[in-house]
């Protein structure tokens, strides 16, 4: 007995002097950090959805300035708010840090097709990214975008429509409507959906409780303290419902089932020699895959369909709540500047003289776009895709880096700089945006930067722009007894509004 207890205090004490060993790496740097958990690091503060970690470090990058570290279990991670380094980490170094840090996903080797089989085009890096890339680009063109505008727009008016409800004045959350709007928009862009059918989709329900999951949880704690095993604690906690399973699983299963009846229908025209012009993206990857698909196996084919599920998946997941959170964000802070809500609304009936707005129209609104911009830098909703992680070992700065550390992009730190914004950086000014002030190329970067660079970003501004252009022709939005004084925001990886209550006044 005596010889287990002093092999188990042994094994304690190597234990711990190795993640207390590794707990020094940024020290033997010279890089100041919190202090962090003894084995956890800092991954349980950065874990609490209603205190989300863009707050944290604010507040640690006070006190350790514009370039510290801490860990995530294990796992060395830097922070960096220096525009300078920014610039070579997205882009001038791009190819040692090609791969995107993923603290908010529990995975296996992306660039292993046996680990990671339905990898999607925000996870995977490498050769696997190229392939993506390359496929979901032409989806989200400016080609494609003046095809979908129609559809976007419809959604938009149906919005309205049920929005109406409220013009005798009752006070309501518009972001819900937000959040139903960019799904249903997606839903029919991206999966064929013919109709709108806001406020019926029971799969909202899903999204929103996949943003709002959790990380303090078992596998989140085992797999940042043993990241070499990470790959098996996904396989073992696979239909955890903080994981892939839940609501998370439920969403996938959606996809997996339109892009099933979508092939169905598209094999049956391929077997009948009826060309099909793609109208959406499922139509697109088919059209991709349609050699391949038409004398693969059943194996492959169901491979095939996966990896356009997860694409589907991945196209729900990253334009839902960035676009939902920009809109809900952006009305606050209109109602706190009905200034600026007139001065929207002139220029968008001088310029929308018709019943619909077109594409062309959205360019010409430059000072809606300019609130857009504003609401974006004060309000980094993508700040979470503003990471890397180290494949090949190099320097950041004077920083020598090695594979597998994690770099953070403390996005606040540079869209609140006041030598980069001036003396009012921390208030809501779209005038900023209409002057030619020379500003570094790292000083905004709402949807990343480098090749890396958000593949949706168009289709999230064009969306972000007709909403509010057509929200603000036909009402005037403005606060009152009920609207928050300060907005309640949660979240692990992005950062939601609890709710926006706004009031409508028709301007008809």
């Amino acid at each position: 007995m005596s010889l287990f207890v002093g092999f188990a205090i042994s094994i304690i004490i190597l234990v711990t002097g190795y993640y207390t060993w590794l707990h020094t790496y940024w020290k033997r740097r010279g890089i100041s950090g919190p202090q962090g958990w003894p084995f956890l690091g800092s991954f349980h503060d950065l874990a609490d959805v209603n205190n989300p970690r863009v707050f944290v470090i604010q507040e640690w990058a006070k006190k350790f300035g514009k370039v510290f570290g801490f860990y995530e279990g294990a796992t060395p991670v830097l922070v960096i708010g220096d525009p300078d380094m920014l610039q070579e980490l997205f882009i001038k170094k791009f190819e040692y840090f090609n791969a995107r840090k993923t603290t908010n996903f529990i995975h296996g080797e992306f660039e292993d097709p046996k680990e990671e089989p339905l990898v999607n085009v925000f996870f995977a890096y490498g050769n696997r990214w190229k392939k993506l890339r390359a496929l979901n680009n032409p989806a989200l063109s400016v080609k494609s975008l003046r095809e979908v505008h129609d559809t976007m727009e419809n959604s938009v008016i149906c919005m309205l429509e049920i929005m109406s409800q409220h013009e005798d004045g009752r006070p309501f959350n518009i972001h819900e409507y937000f959040q139903e709007l960019t799904f249903d928009v997606i839903c029919r862009v991206a999966m064929g959906k013919t109709f709108s059918d806001q406020w019926n989709n029971k799969e909202v329900k899903f999204v929103q409780t996949i943003f709002n999951k959790s990380h303090r949880v078992l596998p989140w704690y085992l797999a940042v303290l043993f990241p070499q095993f990470e790959n098996t604690v996904k396989n073992v906690f696979i239909l955890h419902e903080n994981l892939r399973g839940g609501d998370s699983l439920k969403l996938w299963m959606y996809c997996r089932t339109t892009v099933g009846n979508k092939y169905e229908d598209w094999m049956e025209n391929v077997k009948q020699g009826v060309e099909t012009t793609p109208n959406d993206f499922i139509d697109m990857f088919l059209d991709y895959y349609k050699e391949t698909l038409i004398d693969c196996d059943r194996a492959q084919k169901i491979e095939i369909l996966n990896s356009i599920t997860s694409s589907c998946f991945a196209f729900i997941i990253a334009g839902y709540d960035t676009t939902a959170n920009t809109l809900a964000y952006a009305c606050y802070m209109l109602m706190k500047n009905p200034e600026i809500v007139s001065k929207a609304q002139q220029e968008i009936d001088e310029i929308c003289t018709s019943e619909n707005i077109s594409y062309d129209d959205l360019s010409k609104m430059k000072y809606v776009n300019a609130i857009i911009k504003e609401t974006l830098r004060l309000f980094p909703v993508g700040w979470f895709g503003c990471s890397r992680q180290c494949v090949t070992a190099t320097t950041l700065g004077d920083i020598y880096i090695d594979a597998g550390v994690r770099i953070e992009a403390d996005v606040s730190a540079l869209h609140l700089n006041k030598e980069i914004w001036g003396d009012n950086a921390e208030e809501f000014v779209p005038e900023r945006w209409l002057e030619s002030t020379p500003r570094h190329v790292m000083s905004y970067i709402p949807f990343g930067a480098g090749p890396r660079q958000c593949v949706g970003m168009r289709m999230g501004l064009a969306e972000a722009k007709l909403t509010l252009a057509h929200l603000l022709r036909k009402y005037t939005i403005h606060s009152g007894p009920e609207t928050e004084e300060k907005l309640t925001l949660i979240g692990c990886a992005t950062v939601s509004p609890l709710k926006v209550t706004v009031y409508i006044k028709n301007r008809v």
